[in-house]
């Protein structure tokens, strides 16, 4: 037994400084019940005279006309949030008013911003398109 106890000793050793370097606690204390949760949606301060927000609002209509034909002219962008999804992506929501050929009608609609490399256009999605 004598023989192997060098060895043991090493073992264990060497197991308890992978552990600690595996699962560093640097003195915080976890609760297992904490959960982190997302940074919420935020307003968009004065959304009607956002440039940017308003083209959003038209490419969300233009995108939901080429996919259902349905003819409907942007008028405005009357309420928009974003999310900051980090490292350069964002998620809008927001409420438009557009024109069908015959009323006014609000819709509601969720457009994807990813930022692309430096002086190119935005890569832009169209998550739904709904009436309110």
């Amino acid at each position: 037994m004598s023989r192997f106890f060098p060895i043991l000793a090493i073992t264990v050793i060497a197991a308890m400084a992978l552990a600690a370097t595996a699962y560093p606690d640097h003195g915080e204390h976890h609760d297992v019940h904490e959960v982190e949760h997302p940074a919420p949606f935020v307003p968009v301060p004065h959304a009607e005279t956002d440039e940017h927000v308003q083209y959003l609002g038209k490419f969300a209509v233009e995108r939901f006309d080429e996919q259902t034909h349905a003819d409907l002219k942007f008028i405005t962008v009357t309420e928009g949030e974003v999310l900051d999804r980090g490292t350069e992506h964002y998620t809008y929501h927001l409420l438009l008013k557009v024109h069908d050929g015959y009323d006014f009608k609000l819709y509601k609609c969720e457009v994807l911003q990813d930022l692309s490399g430096f002086e190119e256009p935005p890569v832009l999605n169209l998550g739904y398109f709904e009436p309110l």
